[in-house]
């Protein structure tokens, strides 16, 4: 049992460190749909959202993970999209 405690508090760490890229990122999807207001751009650009997500799950070495980091990139995408039509809402 100690060794699962072990593994629990590392997955803890992980969790934490993961919320603090996801802050990050967020503030970051923020810029962007500001940018995008301003330039009269789309929030969703579909060949660039395909582009990040395929570059990303090449970098995978491990092939048994890249599917479900696929999985983990296309939600995270999506929450970016709904947060950036948040902020496009509110600025009509």
């Amino acid at each position: 049992m100690e060794q699962l405690a072990v593994l629990r508090q590392k997955i803890d760490e992980i969790d934490q460190e993961i919320q603090r890229l996801f802050l990050s990122r967020m503030e970051t999807v923020k810029a962007i749909a500001e940018f995008k207001i301003a330039n009269d751009l789309s929030v969703y650009d579909r060949s660039r959202e395909t582009a990040v997500i395929d570059a990303n799950v090449s970098r995978i070495a491990a092939s048994e993970y890249a599917d479900y980091y696929r999985t983990v990139l296309e939600c995270v995408m999506q929450v970016s999209k709904e947060y950036q039509k948040a902020i496009v809402r509110s600025t009509l």
